[in-house]
C-alpha cells in the first residue's frame, strides 16, 4: 500500500511539459476572445505613418457597415499632414469616390451613377469624421449634394 501511495504522490509532484504544442489537463488554456476586442477606429485609420494601406481587403467595416477603405485611408493621410483636408485633397477625394463606371440606378427613373451605396456612405463618413478646411467642407458638401446619386 506505501508503494502504491508513493507511486501517486511521485505523479503529482512531477513538471508539466507541453506535448507537441498541445496544453496537457493541468496546464491552463489559453485563453480566446468570443467576440472582436473594441479597437479605436480613427487609431486604425492613421497608423499608415509611412503611406501604407491599413488593410487588404477593398473595404473597411466600421460598426458593421462597409466604407471604401483607400477613401479612408487618404482622408487619415491627408488630415495627418496639416491637420485638415484642404480643397485639392478634397478633390482628389472626390475622384475616388466617383472612380466606379455609371450604371443604371433606381426604379422608374432610370438615373445613371457612377456612385454605389459604399461610396455614399464613405464620403458622409469621412465628412462627418475628418477635419476639413472650411472651404473644402464647403465645395465638398456642394459636390455631394448637387447631383442626384
Amino acid at each position: 500500500m506505501f508503494a502504491v501511495a508513493q507511486s501517486v504522490v511521485a505523479a503529482a509532484h512531477r513538471p508539466v511539459l507541453p506535448h507537441q504544442g498541445r496544453t496537457t489537463q493541468t496546464e491552463p488554456r489559453p485563453l480566446r476572445a468570443t467576440k472582436p476586442a473594441p479597437r479605436a477606429v480613427r487609431a486604425a485609420a492613421t497608423d499608415d505613418a509611412a503611406g501604407e494601406a491599413s488593410g487588404t481587403s477593398y473595404y473597411k467595416i466600421i460598426d458593421g457597415v462597409k466604407y471604401d477603405r483607400k477613401v479612408l485611408d487618404d482622408c487619415a493621410k491627408y488630415e495627418k499632414n496639416d491637420g485638415s483636408i484642404d480643397i485639392d485633397e478634397a478633390k482628389l477625394i472626390l475622384s475616388d469616390l466617383l472612380d466606379g463606371p455609371a450604371r443604371k440606378v433606381g426604379g422608374a427613373n432610370e438615373t445613371k451613377s457612377a456612385v454605389t451605396n459604399v461610396e455614399l456612405d464613405t464620403a458622409q463618413y469621412a465628412f462627418d469624421n475628418f477635419t476639413w478646411s472650411p472651404a473644402a467642407k464647403d465645395w465638398f458638401f456642394e459636390q455631394l449634394t448637387s447631383k442626384n446619386w
